[in-house]
């Protein structure tokens, strides 16, 4: 698949939507259109034409994502083909029919989902450490993908997981270690976990199958997603391009908690360990052993991908031809980016918080306020409110922090969340959109030397008056 490049070093951007409740969850609705065009580039009748494409499914648990609906045309002509399930996926098999030389035609599917963000809350206290036998199928090596029998990854790690018995915190290490030591870089092909640890970089694909490699060399059960990341730091012109948005991401078996999600590269920097926000759609999952073909190329069965079956006459053989295209357009979607003031006057921090409604439909009655660890800071600035923000429209406002003297020369996280109402079709209600910045306050500045002795003059001068005062006043006893 072709990767996302990611941006945004110190933004996280999660949104969420609530269905007919009280308490507003991080949501996004999107709609996703997919054309599968089948051609027969052959001398000669491809007979019984086929093509079996991959659905979009719902999820739990690891992930939240619920199909609102779908619908399946052949040259503009609704079909009701036969579903195919697995726990993990969805496919059908569409039929074509005979097409004669030169002659094409299209698979139309359009999705209508609703994607919310998950935290587990994994509390490693209550991870077990005995997984069940039917997923030492999860454990196993995938040559050219996860060579977790590769004495390289072996030794890396069990080094890395050396006296540790809890599959939480090895999974951690190991998450860890891909932040710190591997480098994005965006790839134009696909390339296994081995080659990731070699090169010391990568991208979505090596970040996912390096992880899954390293904690399947220490037992622990992982598979793939496949599927798409929606940005907004793209325009609205490219960032619908569905060959723009696919992105690659891993889960993992914690014993008492199921599947969780893993990804290091989203956001950058920061990563997700345990949680998942609403830009991650899943497409399809995979252990690996189907994604492999016989050139050693990597190709992940996504939605993205088609495969094309035909019978031709015997001596009069042909060939069909395949492509897809597609968008991602988000119908509810707030972005809410924080940037930061570089100034720090009197212990006062101000943060500004970009919210712009990138869905395709109106939102009203947003709250936007700004959450920090009161430890370290106190938020001086009220709530902020407005009534209505239109679809491309952009709201700007600011909150002003005070600073206690133990946040400087630290990092903080500060979260600014902004709630609203929609009434896009059947998913409207109360939605959240949350907006996450790292941000590193540098040590508190010294004092400058002339303002200091200055300070020290006048402290000198008061201590001498308080003395002469005091001396008068024994006087006159």
């Amino acid at each position: 698949m072709y990767k996302s490049v990611l941006s945004g070093v110190f933004l996280l951007i999660v949104l969420n939507s609530s269905l007919a409740t009280a308490q507003a969850e991080e949501t996004a609705v999107y709609t996703i259109t997919i054309d599968y065009v089948v051609q027969n580039v052959g001398p000669n009748t491809a007979l019984d034409s086929q093509a079996l494409i991959v659905l979009f499914d719902n999820f739990s648990g690891w992930a939240s994502q619920e199909v609102i609906s779908e619908q399946i045309t052949v040259d503009g002509t609704p079909v009701l083909p036969q579903i195919f399930s697995t726990d993990d996926n969805r496919w059908t098999i569409i039929s074509l029919g005979n097409l004669g030389p030169g002659e094409s035609k299209t698979i139309s599917v359009v999705h209508v989902l609703k994607v919310s963000s998950v935290d587990l809350s994994v509390n490693p206290n209550s991870v077990g450490t005995t997984f069940p036998p039917e997923l030492d199928l999860y454990t196993v090596p995938v040559d050219g993908l996860y060579e977790s029998d590769n004495p390289a990854i072996q030794s890396l790690a069990q080094q890395l997981t050396d006296g540790i018995t809890n599959p939480y915190y090895k999974a951690k290490r190991v998450f860890d270690y891909l932040m710190e030591n591997l480098d994005y870089q965006l790839q134009q092909t696909e390339h296994g976990a081995l080659w990731g640890l070699q090169m010391g970089k990568g991208d979505c694909t090596e970040f996912s199958n390096l992880f899954i490699a390293l904690v399947r060399a220490v037992g622990i059960p992982a598979k793939s997603i496949s599927g798409f990341g929606y940005l907004a730091l793209y325009t609205p012109e490219t960032g619908k391009d569905i060959k723009e948005l696919g992105h690659a991401w891993s889960i993992f078996y914690l014993p008492g908690y199921g599947w969780a999600p893993a990804d290091a590269v989203w956001p950058q920097h920061i990563g997700s360990f345990g949680k998942m926000d609403y830009a991650h759609i899943v497409g399809a999952v995979t252990d690996g052993r189907d994604a492999v073909n016989e050139q050693g190329e990597i190709v992940w069965r996504s939605p993205k991908y088609i495969e094309r079956k035909w019978k031709y006459y015997k001596g009069e053989p042909t060939q069909l031809d395949g492509s897809v295209s597609g968008s991602i357009v988000p119908e509810v979607l707030l972005d809410v980016g924080l940037q930061v003031s570089p100034l720090i006057e009197n212990d006062m921090l101000r943060l500004t918080a970009t919210i712009k409604n990138i869905g395709q439909s109106s939102v009203s009655n947003l709250t936007a306020v700004l959450e920090v660890d009161p430890s370290y800071f106190e938020v001086v600035s009220s709530p902020q409110h407005r009534n209505n923000l239109a679809s491309g429209e952009d709201w700007q406002t600011s909150f002003d922090v005070q600073l206690k003297e133990n946040a400087y020369d630290n990092k903080h996280i500060f979260t600014s969340r902004v709630t609203y109402d929609s009434s896009y079709g059947i998913t409207g209600g109360t939605f959240l959109a949350v907006g996450e910045t790292l941000v590193s306050i540098p040590p508190k500045p010294a004092m400058p030397q002339q303002v200091h002795d200055l300070m020290l003059l006048a402290l000198v001068a008061t201590l001498f008056g308080a003395i002469v005062a005091l001396g008068v006043v024994l006087a006159r006893r």
